[in-house]
């Protein structure tokens, strides 16, 4: 009976480490799933954003496969690596929760599986884990001025490419900055089409290619590695290609349709088989050279560091459920800082037809010269995400014009008025834009941050000036304007806001400039204590 006993007593172990690692395990998955609700709610909506749910469910797939073939009796928890886990992640996933700041949520989702691993099985599992933990990376939703900031410039770079290889070829091809015309036909370039997006997605499909193909030698990495980004940036370009010329020759409506995912699908097999191609070729250089020395191919296992087995404690009991409460007191906490009062019904902002007048100091509006400022599919996305806009044309008596437009929202924990800021609208109409920089308006009591800069097009210049507001604060996209946010979210409220701009036509843009800031110290007077503007 005693024999019996000690040949099961493994499986008696594993089968105790596997019901005491369940219960931090479940917690997390608690938490995990708030992350996803709020992903699914304001990020994975979002064309660019479609592939961040494919690789995350890849890496719990591959998280889930290893954890399978584990041996629990040999679990070897690591709690206080596992509770200095939880003291990162954990404020984190508060924050990033509870202040609708989804690459926070997600990011200390990952700190916190972190946790949970060193908490169950030790740091020899953690090493198993690291790529498909690390993998959940490259579905973080990253900020929108972010992939605003690095997308302008591939696009910029694939538009030029496309627009030269046509040339070449003898289509009718121009473009005006990611706009491209060829014959009847005008495309935009964009950032679901091409971009950071498709640059990480694809970046991830290689190295998830290069894990389940087995070692290689670590220049063989390093090399295949190097070429994600061009083979990448090539692959976008035969995408945009193919969709000009399918247009061309079909029409938009087919351009547009069925084959526009096609060409999706283009885009990801071309650059997958480069890299595969690429990868062929080099393990036949590596064998032949291995060959002609007389030597087997040496490779680097991926699991060729050596771990001490015996290194931490058996779980017990105790360290699980420390670990699990510690979990679903986060979720708590998260829930607890959840702003629920929303300014806009404590200080409702008024109609801004009635707020801002017919007559601005010396400016007047011309109903007349009131025109559709942007085109009219991102103007029916300002009107679906905005609870108010306005866009209005106002002359003074020397026959200058300034365009005034303002979009407001009443709850903004999100990136709501950065979905449409001026650099977003300008080149998604084909503009370049020049002379990019911050600046401040000197008003009477009052320093007034803006961003001003200048979009051009064929023979149109138009120098822009514009400014966010949060609550009573005015701000910028970036940094500033998100601490702004969680400054009133962590005390409880949802703030409202606005975004101004103001842009008038002029190859001067220092005569321009100085123009603007005349007509925004006569708003200021017209509108005092609205729109980041205070009261004189």
């Amino acid at each position: 009976m005693s024999s019996g006993r000690w040949l099961n007593a493994p499986a008696i172990a594993s089968h105790q480490a596997a019901w005491l690692g369940s219960l931090p395990v479940l917690a997390w998955l608690a938490l995990f799933g708030l992350a996803v609700m709020d992903l699914a709610r304001r990020q994975w909506v979002l064309d660019e954003n479609a592939y961040q749910p494919w690789l995350l469910g890849l890496a719990l797939l591959l998280v889930s496969l290893r954890v399978y073939q584990f041996d629990r009796s040999q679990a070897r928890a690591s709690t206080g690596a596992a509770l200095l886990c939880w003291a990162i992640g954990a404020p984190l996933y508060a924050v990033g929760h509870s202040q609708q700041i989804e690459l926070l949520t997600l990011l200390a989702c990952i700190i916190l599986l972190v946790a949970v691993v060193l908490g169950v099985s030790g740091r020899q599992a953690l090493v198993r884990l690291r790529f498909p933990i690390g993998f959940m990376l490259f579905a973080l939703p990253f900020p929108s001025w972010v992939i605003d900031r690095l997308t302008s410039p591939l696009k910029v770079w694939i538009s030029q490419g496309a627009e030269v290889l046509l040339y070449a070829l003898g289509y009718p091809v121009a473009r005006s900055g990611v706009v491209l015309s060829l014959g009847p036909y005008r495309l935009l370039v964009a950032d679901a089409c091409t971009g950071l997006h498709s640059l990480i997605f694809l970046g991830a499909l290689g190295l998830l290619y290069m894990y389940l193909t087995g070692p290689r030698q670590r220049w063989h990495h390093a090399l295949l590695v190097s070429m994600l980004v061009p083979v990448a940036l090539l692959a976008n370009g035969v995408r945009v290609v193919v969709l000009l010329l399918v247009t061309y020759y079909w029409g938009d409506a087919v351009g547009q349709a069925f084959w526009h995912d096609v060409a999706g699908l283009v885009l990801y097999v071309s650059a997958f088989g480069l890299l595969v191609l690429s990868d062929g070729l080099l393990f036949r250089w590596v064998q032949a050279r291995a060959k002609a020395a007389g030597r087997p191919a040496a490779l680097v296992s991926e699991g060729a560091a050596r771990q001490d087995a015996s290194e931490g404690d058996p779980v017990r009991w105790r360290s699980s459920l420390t670990l699990t409460a510690l979990l679903l007191l986060t979720v708590v906490a998260a829930q607890g800082l959840t702003p629920r009062q929303l300014m806009a019904e404590r200080e409702p902002m008024p109609a801004l037809e009635q707020l801002v007048p017919q007559q601005i100091g010396e400016w007047t509006h011309d109903k007349g010269a009131d025109t559709l400022l942007v085109a009219a599919d991102l103007q029916a996305n300002v009107q679906r995400l905005y609870s108010q806009t306005l866009s209005r044309t106002y002359v003074n008596l020397q026959g200058d014009r300034i365009m005034l437009s303002i979009a407001y929202g009443g709850q903004q924990l999100g990136n709501e008025l950065q979905a449409h800021r001026p650099e977003y609208c300008y080149q998604a109409q084909g503009f370049s834009l020049l002379d990019v920089h911050q600046s401040v308006l000197p008003l009477a009591g009052q320093d007034l941050d803006v961003r001003r800069l200048v979009a051009v097009q064929h023979g149109r210049v138009e120098p822009i000036t514009y400014w966010m507001t949060v609550g009573k604060q005015t701000t910028l996209p970036g940094l500033g304007r998100k601490l702004a946010q969680m400054r009133y979210g962590l005390l409880g409220e949802i703030p409202d806001g606005a975004l101004v701009r103001i842009s008038s036509l002029d190859g001067d843009s220092g005569r321009a400039y100085a123009m603007h800031a005349n007509f925004v110290a006569a708003l200021r007077h017209a509108v005092p204590g609205y729109l980041g503007l205070q009261g004189q």
